[in-house]
């Protein structure tokens, strides 16, 4: 990758949940090496699974952490941990999957002393896979088609690239570890920092690493979706109570024992 930092930007934690499959080994490996090219980075990565499956890669310079989990991921789980593990004051979620232009981002995380949240982009290509091997440098100047930004299904505000100040993330009780399985998580997080947090959403792109689908589990799904639903038909001052009911839950070690 060409590219190299000409501005500054302030220390931050950029946490990835992760459950292991080849493919997406192979996409965290691209977003590892995205995410280290920055200065001032604290890399968390923290697997979930019935045992650690990445545990003895050579990860230089990397936090690593591993949660037993005999059931469905519960990616806000992971999450949650790695914010608790982290060290900084500014914190990233990160998908480990996706990537951007290294200049948008740092655009956006020097503006988060500003705003309790960010996104620091609203517009997603999907790479093909042959795509996937490509220098990040040619990966970040691709151009066309995208999933955009009016369909919230697809481009949630708190999906998958998103920058928090940490004692703003605290204070509405992280992310919900109400939910397991895949879907839903990232839009119960959107209905609470749109509700309760001063956020913005900047006008960039990401990039979708190319990795083979999997049939998500539809009753874990369709759960999740039910919930999503009364936490979005909550009143403000619900949803303030509903996440001060998670505070103390965040990052604990042993959700499942």
């Amino acid at each position: 990758m060409t590219f190299e930092q000409t501005t500054s930007i302030p220390v931050f934690s950029y946490i990835i949940p992760y459950k292991h499959r080849m493919d997406r080994f192979n996409n965290l490996k691209k977003v590892v090496e995205w995410v280290s090219r920055f200065s001032n980075v604290e890399v968390i990565i923290v697997e979930q699974d019935k045992a650690p499956k990445i545990n003895t890669f050579p990860w230089k310079g990397i936090k690593y952490y591993f949660l037993e989990n005999k059931g469905a991921f519960n990616k806000s789980w992971a999450m949650n941990y790695g914010l608790k593990m982290s060290t900084t004051n500014i914190v990233v979620f990160g998908d480990c999957d996706l990537i951007m232009d290294p200049n948008e981002f740092i655009k956006s995380i020097n503006m988060i002393n500003q705003f309790d949240m960010i996104s620091p982009y609203n517009q997603v290509i999907d790479l093909e896979q042959n795509e996937v091997n490509l220098p990040l440098d040619e990966v970040v100047k691709i151009n066309r088609n995208y999933r955009g930004q009016f369909d919230i299904q697809k481009v949630p505000l708190c999906g998958g690239i998103t920058i928090f100040r940490k004692d703003s993330i605290y204070n509405i009780g992280g992310w919900d570890q109400n939910f397991s399985g895949w879907g839903a998580e990232d839009d119960a997080m959107t209905v609470k920092v749109k509700t309760l947090l001063n956020w913005y959403e900047n006008t960039s792109k990401c990039f979708h690493l190319w990795h083979s689908k999997e049939q998500p589990d539809m009753k874990l799904y369709q759960r999740n979706l039910q919930l999503l639903q009364k936490i979005t038909e909550m009143s403000k001052d619900d949803i303030k109570r509903y996440s001060n009911s998670s505070i103390n839950k965040i990052g604990m070690k042993n959700l499942y024992s």
